[in-house]
């Protein structure tokens, strides 16, 4: 069983035990039962279990390494958890009205990024990204910040239009049941 089915299944028995509770009793062995799973979920999500040559178990806190070389010679080294590296193509030429638009692209290396942080993740990736490059210019970032949430909004809306009533309703009910495993879980 991997650590994303182990981690699912517990999750499910949580939510049993958290359904069990008498809430009238503080000192109810579900409540107890439920921290402890809850405590369980969070050990297993930050360890990354490896058939490697000891057989040994992997902190989160180990790094990835990538290291980005530009065209002029100029290196950096990262290292984190997790490394998005996103390429842009065709800026230029959009810039000079040779192309209708920039097209990007993402590379994962690394750990995946667990769901329930996932789009926290991402927008402050983002954010910060923007914060950075426009530092001397609070406006300016706070406009770029305004016009990416209306290209990911108009993105959203279409994903959303291509899907079926029941697959909106199913989709709301697992995300909701994420999000609140999610909040039960801090």
């Amino acid at each position: 069983m991997s650590n994303k089915e182990l981690i699912k299944q517990l999750e499910s028995l949580r939510e049993h035990c958290n359904e069990m509770i008498d809430k009238e009793d503080p000192e109810d062995t579900w409540r107890a039962d439920t921290e402890a799973l809850n405590e369980a979920i969070k050990a297993i999500a930050g360890l990354n279990i490896d058939q490697n040559k000891n057989g040994g178990i992997n902190r989160m806190s180990e790094k990835t390494k990538v290291t980005i070389e530009h065209p002029d010679g100029h290196r950096k080294e990262v290292s984190a958890d997790t490394v998005l590296c996103f390429t842009v193509d065709k800026g230029a030429e959009l810039m000079a009205g040779k192309a209708r638009i920039i097209e990007a692209q993402e590379l994962f290396i690394g750990r995946d990024i667990p769901e329930p942080i996932f789009a926290e993740t991402i927008g402050s990736l983002l954010a910060s990204f923007v914060e950075k490059r426009q530092q001397g210019s609070p406006m300016m970032a706070s406009y770029n910040l305004y016009a990416i949430s209306k290209i990911l909004e108009a993105k959203s809306k279409a994903l959303a239009a291509g899907t079926t009533p029941e697959q909106k309703e199913k989709e709301l009910h697992g995300a909701v049941e994420n999000l609140l495993k999610a909040m039960f879980s801090r």
